[in-house]
């Protein structure tokens, strides 16, 4: 007769300490990864509060809604436009823009 395993069924094993050749590579990157993936997250919490911001300076200037319902105007060199229904922003800096199309 075959010998019985005496481990309870279902309990985690002790796992081998293999890693592979290149694991400080596969560390370091991973350690990179996860720093950037934090500068991110930091970065949209950032972006969500200024976006805010803008929606309510906008909201507070009462600009007239064009026929499209966006709101768009010109200040600065920039362009922005806010879609009230989404609360959609987008803000073209429009030197860059000149920038981008001299390089062409």
């Amino acid at each position: 007769m075959a010998k019985k395993n005496k481990e309870p069924a279902g309990e985690q094993l002790d796992l081998i300490d293999v890693s592979p050749a290149n694991s400080k590579q596969i560390i370091g990157v991973a350690r990179r990864y996860q720093a950037a993936q934090s500068e991110r997250i930091e970065a949209l919490v950032r972006e969500k509060a200024e976006k805010q911001k803008i929606l309510d300076l906008v909201k507070g200037a009462n600009l007239q809604q064009l026929a499209d319902g966006k709101i768009r105007f010109k200040v600065d060199g920039m362009t922005i436009t806010v879609t009230p229904r989404d609360e959609l922003v987008q803000i073209k800096d429009n030197s860059e823009e000149k920038t981008e199309q001299s390089a062409l």
